[in-house]
């Protein structure tokens, strides 16, 4: 990588170092905009796309997407053309040609994985690369350097609207217009309390055990209108089916089921989802739908519940910050154990 951006600058010039004004008055005809990582971080980089189509409408955004992640956002209304990511080093090169037909005035790295990014968004051709707060080796060529703030990641996107003259801010994370048309409920039965359980997280870290929501399932069982379903990618079927064995037929197991494009359906017809730090959490944060969110290896103050607060209940354990030096594949859970189902049965009877 690094020969191969050695070789770009020595025929083309490297962006450079611009000042808060030159950022505010640079042209912003074309904005290139790299969210092209995990689910929740796609979402949490919505209300800055929505803030850049609202704050310069004649801009034409394009938005450098994840494979995975397209399905689900394809056809957005704040974005006007897609980009496919198929992940680390993989068609890098025609990628990158894809990225120079943009031929984009500013590259907004919202939430992009080194090393590649940097260097991708430079042989992209533009001139003004902003990234958030970044520990990358190629930060000094970065148009300019944020500082890291102790606030929401919403805030820490919109801050690089902020930098480039964006007046127009929304904090709502948002998904396409059509998982907002209002639909009967088609999975379960319309007279029934469906609760949602997401046990699963991208890493073991943020899970909450399956065990405990077993045990939670039994007692929220007690009351014979509840339904539960359970959510989660294929490989995290099998916490479901530790969780359905508190009632084979009142718990359903949907690991699995959904393709990304069909999983807001699923979330909607929810009346409460209890979950892990994950993608699905922000798909019912973005839906409306009420959450119980358990946060113990992670800070919520970062990634929690930022719009429709009084729908969204927040369990927040103290955060094991020596862990940030150990391997994620390799932390523990352990202030995930810290909290109790009765906790978590105390927060649903607020809603419930």
């Amino acid at each position: 990588m690094d020969l191969c951006l050695k070789i770009y600058i020595h025929f083309y010039d490297a962006p450079l170092k611009k000042s808060e004004e030159e950022l505010k008055n640079s042209a912003k005809n074309s904005i290139l905009i790299f969210s092209n990582t995990a689910l929740g971080d796609t979402l949490l980089s919505t209300p800055a796309i929505k803030s850049l189509r609202d704050s310069f409408p004649d801009a034409r955004i394009t938005l450098f997407i994840h494979k995975n992640i397209y399905p689900l956002m394809e056809g957005a209304e704040f974005a006007d053309n897609f980009i496919v990511y198929h992940g680390g080093y993989k068609n890098f090169f025609s990628t990158v040609m894809q990225l120079r037909h943009v031929k984009a005035d500013i590259a907004l790295l919202l939430h992009s994985n080194g090393p590649q990014d940097v260097p991708m968004a430079i042989m992209s051709g533009t001139k003004t690369i902003l990234k958030t707060p970044t520990k990358s080796a190629y930060r000094h060529y970065l148009s300019y350097e944020f500082s890291k703030k102790e606030q929401h990641t919403i805030e820490d996107r919109l801050d690089l609207v902020r930098a480039i003259g964006g007046e127009k801010l929304s904090t709502r994370m948002l998904l396409p217009s059509r998982y907002y048309v209002d639909s009967k409920r088609e999975i379960f039965e319309a007279d029934k309390k469906v609760i949602g359980f997401q046990p699963g997280a991208a890493n073991i870290y943020k899970m909450w055990p399956a065990q405990n929501f077993k045990e939670l399932a039994e007692m929220l069982l007690e009351d014979s209108n509840v339904v539960i379903g359970v959510s989660g990618s294929k490989r995290e079927r099998k916490l479901g089916e530790i969780i359905k064995k508190a009632n084979s037929t009142r718990v359903q197991n949907f690991c699995g089921e959904f393709a990304i494009e069909h999983l807001p359906k699923f979330i909607k017809e929810m009346d409460l989802l209890v979950t892990n730090d994950t993608g699905t959490m922000h798909i019912a944060i973005a839906l409306g739908v009420p959450t119980v969110e358990l946060f113990g290896a992670t800070g919520a103050q970062h990634t929690g519940a930022y719009q429709d607060v009084g729908k969204h209940a927040i369990i927040q354990k103290k955060v094991n910050n020596e862990q940030s030096v150990v391997p994620k594949k390799i932390r523990s859970n352990n202030h995930m154990l810290d909290i109790f189902i009765s906790d978590v049965i105390t927060e649903i009877k607020r809603f419930m």
